[in-house]
């Protein structure tokens, strides 16, 4: 593929003919820079037009671990002064992993953007780019927005594997753009502490809230999605994990328990044993706290993040820290894969069944 130097000229066309764009590159090829371009140059002809930050771990549009909708109204200097008025949890600072979160949340948010008027969406996202993971994210994501436009941005042929393949697809149209000399890359460690700024910034005027199990269900984990266990069976479960039980549920054909300790697997083994099942998760109650969160109401429309600050199993309710001023509309609990503290640092990954 041979790239092209001028992004005037490619602003250009696709103002005169707008509609969904998807801009794609690896890490520090300047895709938030010729984004920002692109919508600035929309605004200024007149173009009802909109931002998708599509990058979750180096977001301009809302908070880390989320993908981030603006409208964009005037011009701007940069897209990090822009206010997300919708966003979709990932629940993680990288799409690997999440592949599946980040191309839903893709397409919820630039759906958004076109209900809420939109001629000219532009699409920023993030630079995993090399490898099948990095083919599959792209071109399964471009595969379901059906983009007008699709534009590379490359250093060498980084992502030629990429655009070879979307260069046969007639109904987009696709523009090969050269990196910007004015590129330049940014440390490991530059981004990190970036991400614990944002996170502090998002979380600075956050608010304790408590929410009632019964009022809501949660995404990510069996937690609240079963039926409740009887109580005159804890002390059988207790005895065999040798641990304290404080929840648990029926879910599927096996159990979902909350334990005041990490068991041990023969204690997990006994259970499967006994019950003659081997869908049966463990959990530590401890591994809810720092535990990252999107709040969406009753459409799964996500309200605002949160960190869970703890579960209290007897009173049946979960204390959050977040910054939006009412929860009552909140009706599911997303839970993420990462653990941070209100000032933003990052306290490391939760695997999947953690919690």
């Amino acid at each position: 593929m041979e790239a092209i130097s001028d992004w005037e000229s490619t602003v250009r066309r696709i103002v005169e003919r707008p509609g969904v764009t998807v801009v794609i590159g690896g890490p520090d090829s300047g895709k938030t820079t010729f984004s920002r371009q692109l919508v600035n140059a929309g605004v200024q002809a007149g173009v009802p037009t909109a931002i998708v930050d599509a990058d979750p771990g180096q977001s301009e549009v809302g908070p880390p671990a989320a993908i981030g909708m603006a409208s964009v109204d005037e011009p701007v200097e940069s897209l990090r002064s822009l206010h997300a008025r919708r966003m979709y949890l990932v629940g993680s600072t990288t799409p690997a992993g999440h592949l599946l979160p980040t191309v839903v949340g893709v397409k919820r948010m630039t759906d958004e953007a076109l209900a809420r008027g939109a001629r000219l969406v532009v699409v920023d996202t993030s630079g995993l780019v090399r490898g099948i993971m990095g083919r599959r994210l792209k071109l399964y994501k471009i595969d379901l927005l059906s983009p007008a436009h699709v534009v590379g941005i490359q250093k060498e042929r980084e992502i030629d594997h990429i655009l070879s393949v979307l260069a046969k697809v007639e109904r987009l149209a696709l523009h090969c753009l050269a990196v910007s000399p004015e590129a330049k890359a940014k440390p490991r460690d530059y981004r990190t502490v970036r991400r614990r700024s944002q996170f502090y910034d998002y979380f600075e005027a956050a608010e304790r809230h408590i929410l009632r199990l019964e009022d809501i269900v949660c995404w990510g984990s069996f937690f609240t999605t079963g039926r409740p266990v009887k109580w005159q069976h804890y002390r059988v479960l207790e005895r065999t994990l040798r641990a304290r039980v404080l929840h648990a549920e029926v879910v599927g054909g096996g159990m979902y328990i909350v334990a005041d300790c990490r068991p041990q697997m023969a204690g997990v083994e006994a259970l499967m044993e006994r019950y003659g099942s081997r869908d049966f998760s463990v959990v530590c109650g401890a591994d809810f706290t720092n535990v990252l969160v999107g709040l969406a109401d009753a459409n799964g429309n996500t309200i605002d993040l949160g960190i869970i600050e703890a579960v209290d199993f007897q009173q049946k309710h979960v204390a959050v820290i977040t910054p939006a001023k009412t929860i009552s509309p909140v009706r599911i609990v997303q839970i993420g894969s990462m653990r941070v503290r209100p000032d933003g640092t990052e306290l490391g990954r939760i695997k999947p069944g953690e919690i």
